[in-house]
């Protein structure tokens, strides 16, 4: 079944391991333009919506909240979890955006 949505994909293979040195790094510029790099290797639904809930995440990081409610609205639902990932961050980049932090 997740195969069909994540095949075995070297598109994984490489945003697993950014993400992870992001998470010691916190220099979001720099991760986000690798990972628009990784943009052409997401074929199925299921990388193009952990692409672009990714790609969300570290335009909120920068705060452009703007840009990441956008890319949000893109995201197909794909399963509740992943559903649920979405709405924490949908919720987030509301919650930033109300508070008037959006520049």
């Amino acid at each position: 079944m997740f195969r069909g949505l994540f095949g075995g994909s070297r598109f994984l293979k490489k945003m697993n391991p950014l993400m992870e040195l992001y998470s010691y790094s916190k220099n979001s510029e720099k991760t986000y333009k690798e990972l628009m790099a990784l943009e052409p290797l997401a074929r199925t639904k299921g990388e193009k919506a952990m692409f672009n809930l990714n790609r969300a995440g570290l335009l909120y990081d920068m705060y452009k909240y703007e840009e990441a409610a956008d890319v949000m609205r893109e995201i197909p639902s794909i399963n509740p979890e992943f559903d649920a990932q979405c709405a924490q961050m949908k919720t987030r980049i509301m919650a930033a955006m109300t508070r008037g932090e959006h520049r």
